[in-house]
């Protein structure tokens, strides 16, 4: 990952030094298009307007400006763009590290497109085998991904894997992913599945699951969570160190399903397709979470007016964590540095190994 090292410090510095907030991502949705249909999500039902690539281009430079080190390109599925190369590109040319999240399907079309303008790919992989398939509604899903990701490693981009553990899964499940993970080079986190209480209307869409999927894939025996947490923690110390990417501190708090304070709006923010700028947050206790669109207002005045500040306040007293296992790893993880010195030192050496 080839970090800004002047906004990776100016980040660290501002928010534990000064408490001055700072982001270090932004998480840029670019099409609510997919071309799979997962039951846990709604995206691929929405047909709706997407952000210019001039819009784009504003809003990238904006994000650098506030502090961005990072844009993470995500959906939908990033890949239906058929401009998304010339996205990549000016967010690499203007000093952004880049990370794509993809399901996989057209990595082995596009990946000589795109891939001098990438630092990381992060593909999601359930199942070992078919079931991924079913899972994700895109027949020969499993095998397109794994294919992309032996083309990404062979043009030395860095990936990763990441398993989202639902009640369907065995520890087996998650062995053999992670298995995978190391026989192709790549990197691998794991989180277990969350959906939005239905008395929280105020979640994702991602959140909005039908009952007879919600009953399927709800984890409802914490065993299986805290056997993937326990033998994640063994096989970092047992080889697999630089393949599993989720801190100690992380798969402890999902193990132990411990509480935590939640900074979802302090280490990163979300932009949709259409501009609107929010915590990056799957479910909220205190009503919607925009905070305005990025088209009638720049990043800056977003990030620090008083609603953000406000919702800063109030994501601190979540508790969905220890009443519903609410420990996704885009918000928990980020938002450990700021209570667990651990985390912060498994933070630190990953930077720094990565701007070697």
């Amino acid at each position: 990952m080839n970090y800004p090292v002047k906004n990776f410090i100016k980040c660290l510095i501002s928010n534990f030094i000064l408490k001055k907030p700072v982001p270090l991502f932004i998480s840029l949705e670019v099409t609510r298009r997919c071309n799979a249909k997962c039951p846990f999500c709604g995206y691929w039902k929405l047909r709706e307007p997407e952000l210019s690539v001039k819009e784009i281009k504003v809003i990238l430079d904006e994000a650098y400006d506030l502090g961005c080190s990072i844009a993470v390109i995500t959906g939908g599925e990033p890949l239906l763009r058929r401009d998304l190369s010339s996205i990549l590109d000016y967010a690499k040319e203007i000093g952004l590290g880049v990370i794509l999240l993809s399901n996989g399907y057209l990595l082995k079309d596009r990946v000589h497109d795109f891939y001098g303008y990438v630092d990381a790919v992060n593909v999601s992989i359930d199942f070992p085998d078919s079931r991924h398939d079913k899972n994700r509604g895109l027949n020969g899903l499993l095998e397109r991904a794994v294919s992309g990701i032996k083309l990404l490693r062979a043009l030395n981009v860095a990936t990763n894997i990441n398993c989202v553990v639902t009640g369907q899964h065995s520890l087996e499940d998650v062995r053999k992913i992670l298995f995978l993970a190391k026989e192709l080079d790549s990197q691998f986190t794991f989180s277990p599945i969350f959906i939005t209480p239905h008395q929280y209307p105020h979640g994702s869409i991602l959140g909005e699951t039908l009952a007879k999927d919600e009953k399927v894939m709800k984890v409802n025996n914490w065993n299986i969570v805290k056997s993937v947490a326990d033998m994640l923690l063994y096989y970092k110390t047992h080889g697999f160190r630089k393949t599993i990417q989720n801190s100690g501190a992380y798969l402890k708090l999902v193990r132990d399903k411990a509480a935590f304070t939640c900074f979802p709006f302090s280490f990163q923010f979300a932009v949709s397709s259409n501009g609107t700028v929010s915590a990056v947050c799957p479910a909220s206790l205190f009503g919607s979470h925009n905070l305005g669109n990025a088209l009638k207002q720049s990043l800056k005045d977003i990030w620090y007016s008083k609603k953000a500040e406000i919702l800063r306040d109030k994501f601190k007293s979540c508790k969905l964590s220890e009443s519903l296992g609410c420990y996704l790893f885009c918000v928990a993880e980020p938002s450990l540095p700021f209570t667990d010195p651990t985390s912060i030192i498994d933070h630190i050496r990953r930077g720094l190994e990565a701007l070697r």
